[in-house]
């Protein structure tokens, strides 16, 4: 199992985001036997990125499969996160942008970024969802901010999932778990861009969370 390889409509990256994902690919294969689907050709047009947040290792299979894709998207990343002097630094240093707080417009920040050809990715979630507050589609609430920013942006959204990152790291667990047999299998999932255009908000996440729940239901 791999991640699936560079983006047919790759963007430039860092060295910074380059260097960080070589870390993630080594760690998360440490962990697990991750995969990822190829990511859809874009058209160079705006996008944003919606997934799911089961645990703290959906960083490491973000930034891992973004960086092979070649397509450095900035997260946005709950504040909080921030303050901790070595999770702060390396948020930063992948360009993440604070969110929910902090004195930082996180929509305008994203915006933004879409306007400069750049994509967002947002956890839609908005936390890490345990799984005893999971519906039975296998995720929390959602939150509206990424319809506001596609539209703010006339981007589209590409609704994504990450199966199974809760089996290395779980959503109370202060370590992820080293297994030295067994590792889990974790897949980064792609659906299908849509735009929100003609679409009210209820209605935009209504397809983001169907495509969602898909992807999640298959084997």
């Amino acid at each position: 199992m791999a991640y699936a390889g560079t983006s047919p409509t790759p963007l430039p990256t860092t060295w910074r985001f380059r260097v960080f994902g070589k870390i993630f690919r080594f760690v998360s294969r440490v962990l697990s036997r991750p995969s990822s689907e190829r990511l859809p050709n874009l058209d160079d047009g705006p996008v944003v990125f919606v997934a799911n947040h089961t645990s703290m290792s959906d960083v490491f299979y973000a930034i891992a499969t973004l960086s092979d894709w070649k397509y450095p998207a900035r997260c946005l990343v709950r504040y909080a996160y921030f303050a901790n002097p070595l999770m702060g630094t390396f948020l930063r240093t992948v360009d993440c942008v604070p969110a929910g707080g902090g004195g930082t417009d996180a929509v305008a920040v994203a915006v933004e970024t879409l306007d400069a050809g750049r994509p967002v990715a947002v956890m839609v979630e908005g936390r890490i969802v345990p799984p005893e507050d999971r519906s039975p589609d296998g995720m929390g609430d959602f939150r509206d901010g990424f319809v506001t920013i596609a539209r703010k942006a006339n981007a589209r959204v590409l609704p994504i999932v990450i199966t199974n990152a809760d089996h290395v790291w779980g959503s109370r667990a202060k370590l992820p778990t080293l297994r030295l047999r067994n590792r889990p299998e974790v897949e980064v999932r792609v659906g299908n861009p849509f735009s929100v255009d003609g679409l009210v908000d209820s209605e935009a996440i209504a397809e983001a969370r169907s495509q969602m729940a898909a992807m999640l239901s298959r084997p």
